[in-house]
């Protein structure tokens, strides 16, 4: 369960509603385990896979892997409308609400990248032949300082 007070840094707590819907979310997404199969999930865990159980069991597993993905965005996209902040004068989300939908957001399209990442990388491994695909490292971010890209 996330730390739900660093969302409410400097500005109102969240509301019963916006902590219920939270709950919610964190129950189908955290709580389910959906979240902890991602936290290993590498190209390197993916020829694991294929070695001890071959290549049909490995695409199994992508598969269900995808379902689970379709499960967390499910679970995102009802927690976008059930934290909403409905009122006569105005329907918003509030500061800390806000917060922490970036946040959840960010985190299910990380972990979307990171498994279509290892799925190309995998996927292409078969029609090269080999397991070291010519495919380029994952990037998400550009630091101008340093002229590098990052994967962070």
């Amino acid at each position: 369960m996330a730390d739900l007070e660093l969302y409410e840094f400097e500005t109102e707590a969240f509301t019963p509603g916006e902590t219920r819907a939270i709950f919610d979310f964190e129950a189908a997404v955290h709580g389910s385990g959906l979240r902890d199969c991602f936290d290993t999930f590498d190209v390197e865990h993916a020829r694991w896979h294929e070695t001890e159980f071959g290549q049909d069991a490995t695409r199994d597993m992508l598969r269900e892997h995808a379902r689970m993905l379709n499960t967390w965005y499910l679970a995102l996209d009802s927690l976008l409308g059930d934290i909403l902040t409905c009122t006569s004068e105005v329907t918003k989300y509030s500061t800390a609400a806000a917060r922490y939908v970036r946040s959840a957001a960010d985190d299910y399209h990380r972990t979307r990248q990171r498994f279509e990442h290892v799925t190309t990388e995998w996927s292409l491994a078969l029609l090269t032949g080999g397991a070291d695909a010519d495919y380029p490292p994952p990037t998400r971010t550009v630091n101008l300082p340093m002229q590098s890209l990052s994967d962070e």
